[in-house]
């Protein structure tokens, strides 16, 4: 049998009950003793799971299913094919939180898949419909003032919405919204390098920066923000404000790639919709992030 699907098999189990005997994990994955024993030894590399002669155990404050935050319907699964998919459906103040994504949702329709110990997960806030511009800044700052309340990482943001730590990715988000007539629901995507190793040589993990982490904190701390997104976005330009000091981008010599052409200048700023401006060849050009396909700084390549 596939490896991938003997941890998906061994995980769901997990997730259903975090203690169990080898042999009776065994019985209900039909795998045998030996093989959970080395599916188990993998995942620990990526979990705080702690096996003993003849039992194991998921320690509880690294499985998001135990989070029962105020307010909020928490979804856990052991594989999606993507949670933003997953979400919908779901109703405002929904999370979905997975182990394994099959094929994760970036921006412009990329999709890859994810490895064990990140944390994977779409969080369904309802908001104002003239709130609604305001989600895709105030999400990476939440995301990078939780990261470094709890770790005191330095942490950036690569514009849109990428948190960086010394030009390493570290988080992710894709922000997509539906709009009703006095309303909109907000599913805001999140990924971030826990425990898993980074799928590519320019990203890294917390566990490379900080050692192997329980993962609750974090997404409690997160959740937590979200919980008072509405005032977060009352205050609009001291969002803003937090949000330009945290970006890294203004002041670097850029290339931007559209479906129109690449654009290479410096970026000198953003505007109040958080479009970036760009001076090139004397010329200031803005683009959304919806215009872009990929922003990369030239002195990266």
């Amino acid at each position: 049998m596939d490896r991938l699907l003997k941890r998906i098999l061994v995980l769901e189990k997990l997730i259903e009950r975090n203690e169990w005997r080898i042999k009776d994990l065994a019985w209900e994955t039909g795998l045998g003793v030996d093989e959970v024993v080395d599916t188990l030894q993998g995942l620990s590399k990526h979990y705080l799971i702690e096996i003993g002669e003849d039992e194991v155990l998921w320690n509880p404050v690294d499985i998001p299913g135990t989070l029962h935050p105020w307010g909020w319907r928490l979804i856990h699964r052991s594989v999606l094919g993507s949670t933003q998919n997953a979400a919908r459906g779901r109703g405002p103040w929904s999370i979905v939180v997975a182990e394994y994504l099959v094929s994760a949702r970036g921006r412009h329709g990329k999709t890859w898949r994810t490895d064990f110990g990140g944390l994977w997960f779409t969080i369904v806030p309802q908001v104002g419909l003239d709130e609604l511009p305001d989600v895709p800044i105030a999400a990476p700052v939440i995301i990078a003032r939780s990261i470094k309340s709890l770790y005191g990482i330095d942490v950036s943001i690569r514009w849109p919405n990428d948190i960086m730590v010394e030009g390493k990715k570290l988080a992710g988000v894709l922000v997509e919204a539906e709009a009703f007539p006095r309303y909109a629901y907000v599913y805001v995507g999140i990924g971030i390098n826990v425990n898993n190793k980074p799928p590519v040589r320019e990203a890294v993990s917390l566990r490379r920066l900080a050692g192997i982490q329980p993962r609750n904190r974090l997404l409690a701390t997160i959740i937590g923000w979200f919980s008072r997104l509405k005032k977060l976005l009352e205050e609009r330009e001291k969002l803003r404000d937090q949000y330009r000091s945290l970006l890294d981008t203004i002041g670097r010599e850029v290339v931007v790639e559209t479906v129109d052409g690449t654009v290479e200048g410096t970026a000198v700023d953003i505007d109040d919709a958080g479009s970036l401006i760009v001076e090139a060849g004397g010329d200031k050009k803005r683009f959304s992030p919806g215009d872009v396909y990929r922003l990369r700084y030239k002195e990266q390549g």
